[in-house]
């Protein structure tokens, strides 16, 4: 049988609902008590005609007004005149009691809910033109770390991250990684990075620029997730500056697609394990490929430049005294690194220039015409047979041996030695052209067996790799013994005694604990990946630059003998060093001087990177010239 609806039953329901409201609705209810009890107390003393001061009969008003008193401040109970006003007014002193202690617990739990609610990070940015970053991952901090450097011209510069965690416990991590004298504010707010609910959280629309970072428990879907959530707010990406970053490059190639090119992109193995395969090649190029990602130093810039108008590429080389240019971005976006010195800049177009900052790209003068029909550019230095040891495994293995594959001849080898028990799963090796893998299992940090290894034939290079167990020290702290078993190795004689020596290391920070092994070069991962996100989120027009610079089939970087330029036994200007290589068809950016070679632990051996044209170099044997070939 239906239970009827009484007017209890209703009055009830809506007080209910009332209090649901929250606070307000509670606080509402206690004025309204308040309100009825001072109203009732008034009109007794006034209808009653009682003297509450003990001289004149009362009034409405008055009335009121002692009766409110009382109720607000119970401690002030009414004069001691006769027992009717003493039950009036210990009546509605007991009303404001009750209502003052609620409206008290009220108040204090409000506040402890406010604080609740800032602790979890949920409240609103109000900030405009913040960089924004989207998800949490290990390279965080070293972005943090570019970012204070790139922001260190601008005015309260601000970053906001929202990722799945807890706020103070991003907080306390961020502060404990930052270095003192930060002028950079770091916002953190928890929630889903795939949630346009949380996303509204900390306004990407007015962000100067946004970072999806790669989450290594969500993977790529999880960055597709949140791109999916940034287009929902802006489909065409004509507001939003977004850069991301992926695991594979079957989700980035979707996703760029789907984009139409508007949105960079950053696939972390595959430059990882490109820069890896042309710096095992030559040693001293790590120090280069920082020296240009970092914001500490000299970069890549693109400008237009109306003095350009007219001028070709080659003309542009010499006529800019702290800038070394290297390429021409046209104005359809199309980048090309060291095109034809007889190409002419038109309307639109950009230089591409490594300085130190955007306002020191700036033409040293009128710009000379150079006669470049007599350049006959150096035929390429055909790929030889080559033999590499390869020491551990991890995903970027396969990539790695790609990248090898495209840049040596056929007949070439490697050997790959791996610990079967610090593998998850068998390893799949890639389908290479040019060179033969020979897999050898062992214990990769056993002195003797490394050793027997090592001197069992020439190589003309060695990688070690990290084993990826989840643990970075512990991964790290396991490439740095098998790196000194190798390095031990080979300075006992044998045909590996000046062989290159390349290590991947996870953690910047353990890059000090190996130079006791001097290596010739590290590579480390997330500091790798962590400075090409950080440029490509302040300019996500240098990604053609870095698409062109790191693939083994364009241009690249290359330390070249100085005597083949005609510089030894000589002092010449870096204007006339870079005049001498594009007489050879080359572009100069920078020279590495044997004499002053220091091991700073990071492979830097002297190597200067866009000198000043006007900077003099003594010229000897073993100093190269570093170009664009």
């Amino acid at each position: 049988m239906t239970r009827q609806i009484t007017t209890r039953d209703r009055l009830r329901y809506r007080f209910d609902a009332t209090l649901a409201r929250g606070t307000i609705g509670v606080i509402g209810w206690l004025g309204a008590v308040t309100v009825v009890v001072v109203l009732i107390g008034g009109f007794a003393v006034w209808l009653l005609g009682i003297r509450t001061d003990g001289q004149e009969p009362t009034g409405l008003i008055e009335g009121l007004w002692t009766n409110l008193g009382i109720a607000l401040s119970p401690g002030a109970l009414g004069s001691d005149v006769d027992w009717t006003w003493r039950l009036i007014a210990l009546a509605v002193a007991l009303a404001g009691i009750f209502v003052l202690s609620i409206l008290i617990g009220i108040i204090s739990s409000g506040i402890e809910s406010r604080l609740d609610e800032l602790r979890k990070g949920r409240t609103l940015v109000v900030e405009q033109g913040h960089t924004l970053i989207l998800g949490w991952s290990p390279k965080l901090h070293q972005i943090l770390s570019e970012l204070e450097v790139a922001n260190a011209n601008q005015r309260n510069p601000c970053v906001v991250i929202l990722a799945d965690r807890d706020k103070v416990e991003m907080e306390d991590e961020v502060r404990a990684r930052a270095g003192d004298g930060q002028r950079t504010r770091v916002i953190c707010r928890s929630g889903s990075t795939s949630n346009a609910a949380d996303l509204s959280l900390v306004r990407p629309e007015v962000a100067k620029s946004i970072l999806v970072l790669l989450d290594e428990s969500t993977g790529d879907p999880g960055v597709v997730k949140t791109v999916l959530a940034l287009l929902s707010i802006d489909p065409a990406l004509e507001r939003l500056r977004v850069t991301a970053e992926f695991e594979s490059q079957t989700s980035a190639a979707a996703i760029d697609r789907a984009t139409h090119g508007r949105m960079g992109i950053v696939v972390s193995n595959d430059i990882i394990a490109r820069v890896t395969a042309q710096v095992c090649r030559q040693s001293g190029l790590s120090l280069v490929f920082q020296e240009l990602l970092d914001f500490d130093g000299d970069e890549i810039y693109l400008q237009e430049e109306p003095g350009l108008l007219g001028a070709a590429f080659g003309d542009a080389l010499t006529a800019y005294e702290h800038s070394a240019v290297i390429g021409v971005r046209d104005a359809g976006g199309a980048v090309t690194l060291s095109p034809s010195f007889d190409r002419i800049f038109g309307e639109g177009d950009q230089v591409v220039a490594i300085s130190a900052d955007d306002d020191t790209v700036r033409l040293a003068g009128p710009v000379a015409r150079v006669t470049t029909a007599g350049v006959a550019s150096e035929p390429a230095i055909a790929p030889v047979q080559e033999q590499t040891l390869l020491i551990g495994w991890n995903s970027l293995g396969p990539t790695i041996l790609g990248e090898l594959d495209r840049y040596v001849s056929p007949g070439s080898s490697v050997r790959l030695l791996i610990d079967p028990t610090q593998l998850a799963d068998p390893i799949e090796l890639p389908e290479l052209g040019n060179m033969a893998v020979d897999v050898v299992e062992m214990d990769t940090v056993d002195g003797v067996q490394l050793a027997a290894q090592v001197n069992r034939e020439r190589y003309d290079q060695v990688i070690i790799l990290c084993y990826r167990s989840g643990d970075v020290a512990a991964d790290d702290a396991r490439a740095l013994l098998t790196l000194l078993q190798v390095r031990q190795a080979t300075q006992q004689g044998g045909p590996n005694a000046n062989v290159r020596l390349v290590t991947e290391l996870l953690d910047v920070r353990d890059v000090e604990l190996a130079r006791v092994a001097n290596p010739d070069d590290f590579v480390v991962s997330e500091r790798l990946t962590s400075l090409v996100l950080a440029q490509l989120s302040e300019n996500n027009e240098l990604r053609g630059v870095f698409a062109d610079l790191f693939d083994a089939e364009g241009v690249e970087l290359v330390l070249v003998p100085a005597e083949r330029y005609g510089l030894i036994g000589s002092e010449s200007g870096f204007g006339d060093v870079v005049a001498a290589a594009r007489e050879r068809g080359h572009v100069a950016v920078g020279v590495r001087i044997s004499s002053t070679a220091v091991d700073d632990g990071l492979g830097g051996w002297g190597v200067f990177v866009n000198p000043p044209k006007s900077r003099r170099f003594a010229f000897g044997d073993g100093d190269q010239i570093l170009v664009l070939a």
